[in-house]
């Protein structure tokens, strides 16, 4: 009993000086937390941010009376939201399990944002979310009386397809609002694009996750104009009645039951008629476009996807052709700035070569023709956020290789930079409780000068948006959101700071340039209900419409000699780059702009609430309780469980006690994980009961039961990079073993000597350790490129408490090759391996071999996956010891994009798959010196791929494969049909 208390004194030490290891704070030590509390919510909120939480509160109690009659639910619970501003996304999202929750993030929508067409973005955002409570928690029936008995487990409305769960929100973001995306351009081009190039998405694409372009903003889109549709035909009440009767299905995916009942009209039979009048509409404004006469450019590229802010290359070096540079993500390659060359009839020549891997967008030269520009990237308190990068001239950087490459800001939140003809200076804008302000600074090689100012000040919630210098350097240009959901366009001195509008007006005026002579304002404008660029002279202010297209153009930007115009044109396949002539003899005259908006239809001011310091045990309490029934180790086995998490994050833990009708006692596991420090701190307390057979009284075997009690704790600790990521991790547990030996009228003193069972008590201590700078793409499956390496040890022995020893290694490599001969084949190549030695008995038992005999169809039941890393071609742990080593190659090739399902069913195939495989390795105790092979197995095969998606939200790898070992220990070919998860 001393070492057991060692070791259980270790433990408790271990996790003391964790939690005292830095000050108590969530994630980030920095961040102090408060509580606003309303009649209907619990706003928290970090420091920073009261001003925003106090609007968020007031606005949130006005919405709820708004959306209460309209959806036809009152809730019963207090709604929690969280309040943050550590991201650049403008984007939130509703939680209904355990409890309704929401988390807003503050940041306003950037540049080119589908959200972007907004006239309070705070109202906006809480009205979408709560739309999504509001629909979630209407609950009725059989499903009510379940959540009554078990706390809440099973919400119905959840188990829809999410363009029925999106597409209602947005309906409601823009019906009960002044703004929204069903008033956007930007979104009505997304739709017009598909309906006139004949690619509408299928209702079967929309209730999945399809592979083709928009992906998931289809829901929104699709969704939210499809139901603007039902509401006109049925009123906006039938979204309340069809809610509350799905919300009574014990049994989901019945999605047109509860609309038929409703409307007498199913999904596809609506869906139908509404494309019809879409095919009508869209026709219609396209031959009015027509009418007036097409100004277009001819296409640069291609690729569709995302192709923005084009920049002309300056003429450092005389003998390079024309070129620009351009944010490019098209779903296939890195993201990144590429940059393209063409000749001087506006012909691309070659293809578009990366410059910079970055996830940003706007990028600038400076006067050594180094590339100014933003990426997403960890600050030093590891938020992802964004800032300023140059990289050299003549060098390009990738995600693995990095030549060239230099960070200017950290933490500065500093995008879209603009820098000045002379080079010297750079404009940006900086985002920080949803506010964006136009600043300038001095460029310098490593950074930007001290003297960094704002150029004009912004009021609370305003948006700045991509400055740009004037030809003489003495003006900025640059669009700015303004109270009341304006988009301009603004003109400020340098010098002095006082600006101009060159608009004001209910356009979406954006991205200005000067021309090279500084006789016109390049810019682009919805101001028909299309975006196209426009002209404005700055000398008589007249304004000129310079493109006129059928789906939209954005992102003007002139040659140096003023003849060239490139922008960034949409079709359904998604942006591409466009040349034009610019010619001021083919403007055409501006039409007016766009009428005025409802204003919003209340005060949504108040007076402040009261906060308080934030405490997390309302949210962390447990609010449910699972039940599962099944065979179990003694007899069969009931298990209750349930687990709990504080709004914030501070805390989180599980708990689950298993009873079997043969086990004279219960087994439990308690978890906790505690997140206010820079790591996390990781506790974990079990007891289990289970039967073994592995020990040996004479000649007899007998059954005996072990008790195991084991307590750890250990620490986590994340390391993100900007193209790569790391983590530790260090864990302490000492577990105690005992059996209850039924050996009475089993000893012959003739009999061979006992093997008795392990009893006693091992401290462990683990040291883990893991990187990756792998990536994949949108059409790609898995990882496309990069290499990834993890690696474990462990060790026991006495002088950390543990009776027994233990030294135990593993360690995992994987690399990915793209093939440069066609996209998205790969080679991946997979190491593992590991060797364990000690006193310990069960130290190391590593096995190898093919997949497990188990129904495929289990992912989809219980989440059950294989692994990845098999010696396929043999029988599932067909080679056991306390050393192994695994090799495995696999070439990865698409087959088929697929992308199609049945209707609205809840099945979907996106993808099928084509891989060959090698796999060689095996498991030992050791190697025979006098045939060193023998321990070492191969076997080659291949497999069919299909990414697979059942009940709208789970995704798994099913495999068809056909496998065959090399050596005389192969069971013959093999077949098998299996949920697998890759690497």
């Amino acid at each position: 009993m001393r070492r057991a208390a060692r070791g259980l004194l270790i433990a408790l030490v271990w996790a003391v000086l964790a939690a005292f290891a830095a000050p108590a704070r969530a994630g980030d030590p920095q961040l102090r937390w408060y509580t606003v509390s309303t009649p209907h919510f619990r706003f928290h909120f970090h420091g920073g941010l009261e001003p925003v939480a106090q609007r968020v509160a007031a606005i949130s109690e006005a919405i709820h009376r708004r959306l209460v009659p309209m959806l036809g639910y009152q809730p019963t619970e207090i709604t929690q939201v969280l309040i943050t501003d550590t991201s650049e996304d403008a984007n939130g999202f509703a939680l209904a399990l355990p409890y309704s929750a929401i988390r807003l993030f503050v940041s306003a929508p950037s540049d080119m944002s589908v959200l972007g067409d907004y006239d309070d973005w705070l109202v906006e955002l809480v009205t979408h979310e709560y739309t999504h409570t509001l629909h979630l928690e209407n609950i009725h029936g059989l499903p009510a009386i379940l959540n009554a008995v078990l706390g809440k487990t099973y919400v119905p409305n959840q188990s829809q397809p999410r363009w029925l769960l999106e597409g209602l929100a947005t309906f409601v973001e823009s019906d009960q609002t002044s703004g929204g995306r069903l008033r956007s351009s930007q979104f009505e081009m997304f739709l017009r694009a598909d309906v006139l190039e004949h690619n509408v998405a299928t209702l079967d694409q929309l209730s999945h996750l399809p592979v083709r372009w928009l992906g998931g903003n289809l829901w929104y889109l699709y969704g939210s104009y499809f139901f603007e549709y039902v509401a006109d035909l049925y009123g906006p009440a039938v979204f309340a009645e069809v809610a509350s009767d799905y919300g009574q299905n014990i049994i989901p995916w019945g999605i047109n039951r509860s609309l038929y009942r409703a409307t007498g009209r199913t999904y596809p039979e609506l869906y139908s008629s509404w494309v019809k009048q879409l095919e009508q509409r869209f026709h219609a404004q396209a031959a009015a476009v027509r009418k007036r006469g097409l100004r277009e450019g001819a296409p640069l590229t291609t690729h569709g996807g995302i192709a923005h802010y084009p920049r002309f290359e300056p003429a450092c070096d005389g003998s390079r052709k024309p070129a620009v540079v351009y944010y490019r993500d098209d779903g296939h390659g890195e993201p990144g700035y590429y940059r393209l060359e063409f000749d001087a009839r506006s012909r691309p020549v070659g293809e578009p070569e990366l410059v910079a891997f970055a996830v940003g967008g706007v990028a600038s030269f400076d006067r050594k023709c180094g590339l100014v520009f933003e990426s997403i990237a960890p600050s030093r308190r590891r938020y992802f956020l964004s800032d300023l990068f140059r990289q050299a001239p003549g060098t390009r950087s990738t995600r693995s290789a990095r030549p060239g490459r230099r960070r200017l800001t950290r933490g500065l939140r500093a995008r879209e930079p603009a820098v000045s003809p002379d080079g010297r200076r750079v404009a940006f804008v900086t985002n920080h409780a949803g506010t964006t302000t136009l600043r300038i600074a001095e460029l310098e090689p490593d950074g930007l000068g001290s003297a960094m100012r704002t150029l004009v000040p912004s009021a609370r919630y305003e948006q700045a948006y991509t400055p740009r210098f004037s030809p003489d350097g003495s003006r900025v240009t640059y669009s700015v959101w303004t109270a009341g959901g304006y988009r301009d366009i603004r003109v400020v001195d340098v010098a002095t700071g006082a600006f101009f509008h060159v608009t004001h007006d209910r356009a979406i005026d954006q991205h200005p340039t000067f021309s090279p002579d500084g006789r016109y304002l390049l810019f682009a404008s919805d101001r028909s209900g299309i975006p196209n660029i426009y002209a404005y002279e700055l000398a008589t202010k007249e304004l000129f419409m310079v493109t006129n297209v059928v789906t939209g153009v954005y992102m003007p930007e002139l040659a140096p000699d003023g003849r060239t115009l490139v922008y960034a044109g949409y079709t359904t396949r998604g942006f591409d780059l466009f040349a034009l002539p610019f010619d001021p003899a083919k403007f055409l005259e501006a039409p007016p702009s766009r009428s005025a908006r409802p204003s919003l239809r209340e005060d949504l001011e108040g007076a402040p609430f009261a906060v308080a310091p934030y405490d997390p045990l309302p949210t962390l309490r447990p609010r449910a309780y699972s039940l599962s029934y099944g065979t179990g180790t003694f007899g069969n086995a009931l298990t209750i469980a349930t687990d709990g998490f504080d709004i914030v994050g501070y805390h989180a833990f599980s708990a689950a006690v298993t009873v079997q009708d043969e086990a004279v006692e219960p087994q439990f596991e308690l978890d906790y994980v505690y997140s206010r420090l820079p790591f996390d701190m990781r506790l974990r307390l079990a007891r289990s009961v289970a039967p073994r057979d592995d020990y040996r009284f004479g000649d007899q075997t007998p059954v005996v039961t072990e008790h195991a009690t084991s307590f750890s704790s250990g620490l986590v600790f994340g390391i993100p990079g900007e193209f790569e990521s790391q983590s530790a991790a260090v864990n302490y547990t000492v577990a105690y073993f005992d059996q209850r030996l039924p050996i009475a009228g089993l000893l012959d003193p003739f009999a061979r000597l006992p093997q008795e069972p392990h009893r006693g008590l091992l401290g462990l201590v683990h040291l883990g350790y893991s990187y990756s700078n792998t990536s994949g793409t949108l059409f790609g499956v898995g990882g496309e490129r990069g290499f990834a390496l993890s690696l474990g040890t462990d060790f026991a022995g006495h002088e950390i408490g543990s009776e027994s020893t233990l030294a135990a290694f593993t360690g995992r490599a994987v690399a990915y090759v793209p093939m440069p001969y066609s996209l998205h084949h790969v080679l991946a190549l997979g190491l593992s391996g590991g060797a364990a030695a000690g006193t310990y008995p069960r130290r190391g038992l590593f096995f190898t071999g093919g997949f497990a005999d188990t129904p495929a169809f289990d992912v989809f039941v219980d989440g059950t996956q294989q692994g990845a890393f098999l010696l396929r071609g043999y029988e599932p742990a067909q080679f056991v010891g306390n050393t192994f080593s695994l090799l495995n190659v696999e070439y990865r090739a698409p087959l088929l994009y697929v992308d199609r399902g049945v209707s609205t069913l809840p099945a979907y195939l996106r993808t099928v798959w084509m891989t060959l495989f090698f796999d060689a390795g095996g498991a030992f105790n050791r190697v025979d010196p006098d045939d060193p092979l023998a321990s070492f197995h191969a076997g080659i095969g291949g497999e069919l791929w299909f990414d697979v998606t059942l009940g709208y939200f789970t995704q798994a790898n099913l495999r068809l494969g056909v496998a065959h070992g090399l050596d005389s220990l192969a069971p013959g070919l093999q077949t098998y049909w299996v949920a697998s998860a890759g690497f």
